[in-house]
């Protein structure tokens, strides 16, 4: 390869054991790498533009385009049930929200879609939808509900009282299963061009990912200075265990049931076979 792998990077926490001492692992491998830190939208357009190789993009980004993409084997991002970062906030009870215009933040592509299906199909609601930035306040002074991601919804203190739906929690009531927000992908051209530098990134990738997810109170401590006797360490802490980073059955079925219901809604098109970089 005569270039360096250019990797995407989601600044939000939940891809800290994914990232924290990554670049310097490569680095002493002699694996040449350039990064892009950015929304999990803006990654869904620089991969797809071809100016990135590959990053956790949302699993619906893999979907829209199957044709251009492989899957990175065994590795995601999901939840079992609560996720925490992927909320529906409300100024009413859910159970109130049929016919209203609902606000989505604009970083969210999987989030945005699961919430539609769940809406119409477990709630049999009509509702209109309209992209904001990552600002519920502001949100909520021209709507009933909005949905958040990130830090912004892990993290967010409202002033006065909130109705708080977690999708993670949602969705498995409804299916009894995962949900898969991310999935590492890389562009296939890539794959062709630099087949042994991703199999050395790969490698390296779910050893800082295990290693960080073994120890995440050193995590937390050594990436960004969080104690244990800080407030927002336990919150920390019990995010990460919420979360799932690997990808096994459980979870690429709950991933097929979510193509499977995009597809039935017009949401995306018909899913095929995932396919594997191997």
């Amino acid at each position: 390869m005569k270039r360096p792998l250019r990797i995407g990077m989601i600044r939000y926490l939940n891809c800290l054991p994914f990232y924290f001492e990554l670049e310097k692992k490569c680095g002493e491998q002699g694996l040449e790498t350039s990064w892009m830190e950015a929304s999990p939208a803006d990654l869904n357009r620089a991969l797809a533009a071809g100016e990135i190789d590959l990053a956790p993009v949302s699993s619906m980004e893999y979907l829209l385009r199957q044709k251009d993409y492989f899957l990175l084997p065994g590795i995601g991002i999901g939840s079992d049930v609560f996720v925490r970062s992927v909320i529906l906030f409300s100024k009413v009870p859910l159970n109130e929200l049929n016919g209203e215009t609902i606000a989505v933040s604009r970083e969210s592509l999987s989030s945005v879609t699961m919430l539609k299906i769940l809406m119409k199909r477990r709630l049999g609601f009509k509702n209109e939808w309209v992209s904001v930035p990552q600002d519920i306040d502001d949100a909520f002074q021209r709507y009933q509900a909005a949905l958040m991601i990130g830090d912004v919804a892990l993290f967010y203190e409202p002033e006065n009282w909130v109705y708080k739906y977690d999708l993670g929690k949602l969705w498995r009531e409804w299916t009894d299963t995962p949900f898969v927000f991310s999935l590492w992908t890389l562009r296939r051209d890539c794959a062709l061009e630099c087949g042994a530098e991703l199999r050395k990134f790969c490698t390296l990738l779910k050893e800082n990912r295990s290693r960080h997810l073994c120890e995440p109170e050193r995590l937390l401590k050594n990436a960004l200075g969080v104690m244990p006797d800080e407030k927002k360490f336990v919150s920390m802490l019990g995010y990460f265990v919420n979360l799932r980073y690997d990808l096994d059955e459980e979870m690429i079925r709950g991933l097929l049931r979510f193509y499977d219901l995009a597809f039935r809604e017009n949401l995306a098109p018909e899913p095929k076979p995932l396919e594997f970089f191997e």
